[in-house]
């Protein structure tokens, strides 16, 4: 590792989760680390973003997320309502999820989650759906 790796970089930490397999960390400061799982969720493969300790994942981070990916029906139900709705406030006609969008990732917060959708078509918006128990609370939109 050169000097702006020694300068810039750190050494990705991994582990192995009993439910996840193999995961990799994406950042690292003092204890607590960002940890990475990649799944196939939605017909979509995603990176999942949680954070944890050097041991790994945080029991409550990967709860919500185990509960998320066990309710799969659900939270397309959720996200698809949330998404519609911003379709209409916009004038436009909203088909489904996958003629719009492709779920990029989820981030797990400590009181839910948020989905991040980029736009097909148009700008290539980001519409985050925000969660709390499974059901969605919010959207924010990034350019």
């Amino acid at each position: 590792m050169g000097i702006f790796g020694n300068l810039f970089g750190s050494k990705k930490l991994k582990t192995t989760d009993s439910d996840f397999g193999e995961i990799e960390s994406f950042s690292t400061r003092g204890n607590d680390v960002g940890w990475q799982v990649n799944k196939r969720f939605l017909n979509s493969d995603i990176e999942i973003l949680l954070a944890g300790n050097k041991d790994g994942i945080s029991e409550n981070q990967k709860r919500i997320l185990l509960n998320a990916l066990n309710n799969e029906t659900e939270i397309k139900s959720e996200s698809e309502k949330a998404l519609k709705e911003q379709f209409e406030n916009a004038k436009m006609e909203f088909v489904s999820i996958e003629k719009h969008f492709e779920l990029k990732g989820i981030s797990v917060r400590h009181e839910g989650f948020e989905m991040a959708f980029q736009e097909k078509e148009g700008q290539n918006y980001f519409f985050n759906v925000h969660f709390e128990n499974n059901k969605q609370v919010g959207v924010s939109i990034d350019g």
